[in-house]
């Protein structure tokens, strides 16, 4: 009797360490896809970043062609850019930026778990 008892404590025991296991793994697995979402991200946000320097370069030397002017353009193209900065700190301020980006997180975390677990 008491050998028994003791194989299903021992069962148990290695039951516990299995599932203790399985949720390191996920933690683990979870944590890595993080990470190279944000490596990714930051990555598309890098070459973005490049992209629009160009383009603003572009468009200034248009705008300063357009108007005969050798720092127009570059004036008009940093005073749209100071209008985009002073919305972003609006919003910042007003936390809407932040309640917007939380729920998007969270919509993308609950469509990875409605994913997950339909496998």
């Amino acid at each position: 009797m008491a050998s028994s008892a003791r194989k299903v404590i021992d069962n148990i025991v290695e039951f516990i360490e299995v599932k203790t296991e399985q949720i390191k793994l996920r933690i683990i697995a979870r944590i890595a896809r993080m990470l190279s979402g944000i490596f990714a991200l930051s990555m598309v946000a890098v070459f973005g970043l490049f992209f629009l320097f160009f383009l603003s370069i572009a468009f200034s030397e248009m705008i300063n062609l357009g108007l005969e002017s050798t720092y127009l353009g570059y004036l008009i193209i940093s005073g749209a850019y100071l209008l985009i900065i002073i919305v972003v700190i609006l919003l910042v301020k007003s936390r809407k930026l932040q309640k917007w980006i939380e729920a998007l997180i969270i919509k993308l975390e609950e469509a990875k778990y409605e994913q997950e677990r339909d496998n």
